[in-house]
């Protein structure tokens, strides 16, 4: 079938595109792009709309906070918000078996997925403690199983949670990020806020062995507590170095991490100079509740595994965060057992579109699009993007007067409005703002 979107204005910045065209599609791919207006058996009328390829959100994660394999409904909340292409295992976290989920994703999935190969993973297979440091067998032992994980599944490279794995030494890290040589390198760094900047040094370290480029996740809520500008600069002098380097940031001023984690170790108030009440249950009988010192330490010790919401990002940080030009936009998105998560796995893209370009302009519509498309598909190394004859039919139609993200801290299931059209691989798995077919992803993979 012969599928046409006409009367748009079409933002293509891998093609340097932003003017009214029309497109057309068959066979899941573009056919036509042009300036008369084109006939098929379906026609989507974009008056008044923008026509983008579809988003890509470089970083979420696949799996729920209780381990077990997930339904589809984050991939539904990632194409509710014109998300095409999702991209997990990130954080060092993912599935045991990246290969048996990505023929799950080929059997339908709601959008587009690929991997990275999760570092944690490799550490269970060989039954390694996280606090652990390991000998150099071991480290090998793993190499060989990543290796191996890679070569089958496609991968596109590789991704550390420093954070959550403090035994990891410079060591473990080069040799098993050889697994990312000309892919991808990712990481949850080891220390945020005041610490941040050791760790920016200690994983671009890995640019001095290793050709890749580098990921470093959610960087909001790594240096969003007053160092977002000297880390920038850091990153920049790293760049000048020939270090490959960008990051991915989410548009909210809190972070999410289950009460037992690390991440809530002695010292954390005075390292995010907070005080208990910015901490907020996300999950349960007691979601809404803010924390104090008494509650906090319970859910510490009876319920670890309870997510919370901390209140700790400033804004102009995270604004920063967003202007840079090598940052692209990332969700970071994760839900529990319960479907229960933090906004951002809901309104992430529709809210840099309706409240930091249409409302508060901190990015142009173009620059915004480029980040959440073309941008990271360069990172990634893959075939998305654009909208290229030839290329993949995957398009988000939206209004920029109407796109606005309804997902709060307390009500993180509310759908966003404004993306009107979503297709996946040529065919509508979105129309007029509902899903219609969360059916048409396939895995994305490079061998």
């Amino acid at each position: 079938m012969r599928t046409v979107i006409n009367n748009g204005l079409v933002v293509d910045p891998k093609n340097g595109i932003y003017e009214p065209y029309n497109i057309a599609i068959e066979n899941g791919k573009i056919v036509e792009v042009s300036h008369e207006t084109l006939v098929g058996e379906k026609e989507i009328d974009a008056m008044g709309m923008c026509v983008c390829p579809g988003f890509i959100d470089i970083d979420m994660h696949e799996v729920l906070t209780d381990g077990t394999t997930p339904d589809r409904e984050i991939f539904k909340r990632m194409l509710s918000m014109g998300v095409t292409t999702a991209i997990g295992g990130n954080s060092g976290i993912g599935v045991e078996d990246p290969e048996r989920y990505l023929e799950e994703v080929d059997d339908g999935n709601p959008v587009n997925f690929g991997m990275l190969l999760p570092h944690g993973i490799l550490r269970e297979k060989v039954g390694a403690d996280r606090y652990v440091s390991l000998e150099n067998d071991e480290i090998d032992k793993m190499y060989e199983i990543g290796k191996n994980i890679i070569r089958k599944s496609g991968l596109l490279g590789i991704s550390f949670g420093l954070r959550y794995v403090p035994g990891i030494d410079f060591n473990e890290m080069v040799t098993l990020g050889k697994l990312g040589q000309n892919k991808v390198v990712s990481a949850h760094l080891r220390e945020d806020a005041k610490n941040i900047f050791n760790a920016i040094d200690e994983f671009l370290d890995l640019g001095n062995y290793i050709k890749a480029n580098y990921l470093v996740s959610h960087i909001g809520s790594m240096a969003g507590f007053g160092q977002m500008e000297q880390a920038l600069e850091m990153l920049d002098k790293k760049r000048e170095e020939g270090v490959n380097v960008y990051c991915d940031c989410y548009p909210y001023t809190a972070f999410s991490a289950k009460a037992g984690s690390i991440t809530f170790d002695d010292g954390f108030l005075e390292r995010y100079n907070i005080t208990y009440d910015k901490l907020e249950v996300m999950e349960g009988k007691y979601r809404g509740k803010r924390c104090t010192k008494e509650f906090f330490e319970q859910l510490r010790e009876e319920a670890p595994d309870t997510m919370l919401i901390a209140h700790t990002i400033n804004e102009k940080d995270m604004e920063k965060a967003l202007e840079y030009s090598y940052t692209v936009i990332g969700s970071d998105g994760i839900l529990n057992a319960k479907n229960i998560g933090h906004p951002r796995a809901t309104g992430t893209f529709p809210r840099i579109l309706g409240k930091y370009v249409r409302d508060r302009k901190t990015l142009n519509l173009y620059n915004a699009i480029e980040k959440m498309t073309s941008a990271p598909a360069n990172i990634l190394g893959i075939e998305k993007g654009s909208l290229s004859v030839g290329a993949d039919a995957d398009i988000t139609i939206f209004s920029l007067d109407d796109v606005r993200d309804y997902a709060t801290f307390e009500n993180t299931e509310l759908l966003s409005e404004g993306i009107e059209y979503v297709l996946v691989n040529g065919e509508i798995a979105l129309e007029n703002g509902r899903v219609v077919n969360s059916n048409l992803g396939k895995s994305v993979r490079k061998f």
